[in-house]
This record gives structure tokens, sequence and C-alpha cells, in this order.
């Protein structure tokens, strides 16, 4: 297994089981989380190494042409008739800071890749962001709650859940809301056979 791979494993694991232990602590509290993954297939129809683009076509029959970044790797180990398998990865996970905190919203970010090479047919990339909100209004008669993010923009939301509106009643003004999101992809090239 490349080592990306554990990495965008361990980001996404990470960020959703690291709000269940802060929990533990009474400090973080958490909201909501969710993961989506999808696979596909598709089969190489051609390769054009200088302009590195990819044509693929899809299980039923649907081509579509790719710009692939120069960065991305060598193509010169793809070849038309290949199967290229894709898996994508998203992770959301929010919890609430119960600690009232003056500090300033915050964002960073983290990303990773591995490059697919003539000896390694396989590329992986992740990306991580967290983002640190404020909560700045509560209206419980509507269900909104108004964020101030990073930039200082604030944005106003409103609650559908039933089981997060019953809890709006024990949020605060100032009280932090984090949010991390995880997006990871892995592409291998088959050799046709």
């Amino acid at each position: 297994m490349k080592p990306i791979h554990t990495i965008i494993k361990s980001a996404a694991t990470v960020s959703l089981l690291a709000f269940s232990v802060f929990a533990a602590n009474a400090a973080l509290l958490p909201i909501s989380g969710d993961f989506q993954a999808d696979h596909f297939s598709a089969k190489v129809v051609s390769v054009d190494q200088k302009n590195h683009v990819v044509v693929l076509e899809g299980t039923e029959g649907n081509k579509v042409s790719l710009n692939v970044p120069e960065d991305a790797g060598t193509l010169t180990n793809l070849k038309a008739g290949d199967i290229v398998d894709t898996t994508v990865t998203r992770s959301v996970a929010v919890a609430l800071d119960t600690n009232i905190d003056k500090s300033a919203p915050t964002a960073s970010s983290t990303k990773g890749i591995e490059k697919a090479t003539p000896a390694d047919r396989e590329h992986e990339a992740f990306r991580q962001v967290n983002v640190q909100l404020k909560i700045k209004h509560i209206d419980l008669k509507n269900n909104e709650i108004t964020f101030e993010g990073p930039k200082g923009q604030q944005k106003t939301i409103t609650v559908v859940d039933p089981d997060v509106q019953a809890r709006l009643k024990d949020l605060k003004v100032n009280q932090s809301v984090r949010v991390t999101y995880t997006d990871s992809i892995q592409i291998k090239a088959n050799a046709a056979k």
C-alpha cells in the first residue's frame, strides 16, 4: 500500500473520530458527519502524450476528453484499451466547541499527492480543509444560526434536521463550530488484456 493511501484513509478517519474523542472531554461535541465514496471504471480510447489529453469511454459508451495536468505524472504507461479505475471519497465532520472563544475564525488546508510512474500505474491525491466558524447570532424561532467565517463574512443558515434543531437552545454566541472537509482520489490504470 502506498504511503499516500494510508494518509488519505487516516485523514478521513481522524476527521470523523477526533470529534468523538474530544467529546469525552466535553469541549468538542460532534454535530454531524458524512462520508461518501464513488467508484467508476472507463476504457482508455486514446492518449495524446504531447498535449497531455486522455480520451475515456464509460460503460455506456459515453466518451470524455480529459486534460491531465503535467504535474499528475507520466502518461507514457497509459495505452488505448487500458481500463482506468477511479475511486473518489469525500467526508465532512462538524463539531461544536463548547468553550466561548473570542479569537477570530480560522481556516487551514493540507494536501498530498503520489504521482503515477512508469513502474507504478497508480495516482493518488488528497486535500483536507479545516474551517473554524464563529456563532454570531442564534434565532430559535426560525431555527437559524448566523456564522462568521475566517474572512469576516457572515452567513445565516436554516437548520432543517429536527435533532439539531432541538440542540439549538444549548448554543451560545461566540462558540466555535469546526468543520473538516476531506477529499481524495485514487486512479489506477490496468493494462489492456
